[in-house]
């Protein structure tokens, strides 16, 4: 009997899914990009201008996002 709940809950959720992707509903993280703002704000934290916490301040990221974008942009 609990199996057959589960099944039915599964089902209505996986129905739910279907049309918010229909509807053009985004799941998961958004994602984060390279922007003129960052580009400026890197300069200034690797001159030594501003430390870290207040770059990361500025543009309004987390510092795992933060450091995630740095090793990225270093990379190109």
């Amino acid at each position: 009997m609990a199996e057959d709940e589960r099944n039915r809950i599964r089902k209505r959720q996986r129905e739910g899914i279907d049309v918010a992707l229909k509807n053009g509903v985004a799941f998961g993280r958004t994602k984060s990009h390279i922007t003129e703002e960052f580009k400026q704000a890197y300069h200034r934290w690797k001159s030594g201008e501003m430390t870290a916490v207040k770059t990361i301040e500025e543009i309004g990221v987390r510092k795992t996002t933060f450091y995630k974008l740095v090793k990225e942009y270093e990379r190109e």
